[in-house]
């Protein structure tokens, strides 16, 4: 069998492997492109530790608010006691009680200001949380398509790959070697047509002699100026 079969079948194969690992890697960059679910993601995330942080200072407001609601109380039991006779004592008790009315308004405000940011951010949860389930849906009904292709690409690999070893076992150890080493260094290609008297790969010229080198069945002849090994149909 003429040597240049071997390394062109051995070519066809990896050149095929390469477009479908290529493909591959190109579908898995479009699946990983979801930037929509990971900005919806952030934004939930954002919201669930500020809701978080607003629960905690909504309890150390009604706790304020309550301690202060005691002390009005006290004030006032006090001040409606008959306990305190001392006029002046009484007016500082009726201050006191107005200084701390204010106050427990003020607290108070705060507290609903609170709730009325936890209720908003509550809100937009709920829509982040509706926003995120259908931005997750839809980059499946879209990816499905490629899903499905990246999985036949993957039964193509373990074909192309037996193919692969069968196609080396009719190479010799040294010219596989040779094979290799020189499809690194030319790109992928190894093997390239002879066309139109040139090298399909590189395009240099060839003499009539080395047209008919080519399609000698001897031994492999290589393009003089890529080094490419050639072959004719």
């Amino acid at each position: 069998m003429n040597q240049i079969i071997g390394f062109l079948r051995l070519q066809k194969i990896d050149t095929r492997l390469d477009q479908v690992n290529y493909r591959i890697n190109q579908i898995q960059i479009l699946l990983e492109d979801n930037k929509i679910i990971k900005q919806l993601s952030n934004e939930k995330i954002a919201i669930e530790e500020a809701i978080e942080s607003l629960t905690v200072q909504l309890k150390l407001s009604e706790n304020s608010v309550s301690a202060q609601q005691i002390k009005i109380q006290q004030a006032e039991a006090n001040l409606y006691s008959g306990n305190v006779k001392n006029p002046k004592e009484l007016q500082e008790i009726q201050t006191e009680i107005l200084s701390l009315k204010r106050n427990y308004l003020s607290l108070e405000n705060n507290q609903f200001q609170i709730m009325m940011q936890i209720e908003s951010d509550q809100n937009r949860y709920d829509l982040l949380s509706k926003d995120l389930a259908l931005a997750e849906q839809d980059f499946f009904s879209v990816n499905k398509v490629l899903i499905e292709e990246k999985g036949i690409l993957l039964k193509e690999i373990n074909r192309l790959t037996a193919e692969k070893k069968a196609a080396e076992n009719s190479i010799s150890a040294p010219d596989l070697s040779y094979y290799n080493k020189l499809r690194l260094q030319r790109g992928g290609v190894a093997v390239s047509k002879l066309f139109e008297g040139a090298c399909n790969s590189c395009g240099a010229t060839l003499t009539p002699a080395q047209e008919q080198a080519v399609k000698s069945p001897l031994q492999p002849f290589c393009c003089p100026s890529c080094g490419r090994m050639l072959y004719a149909d």
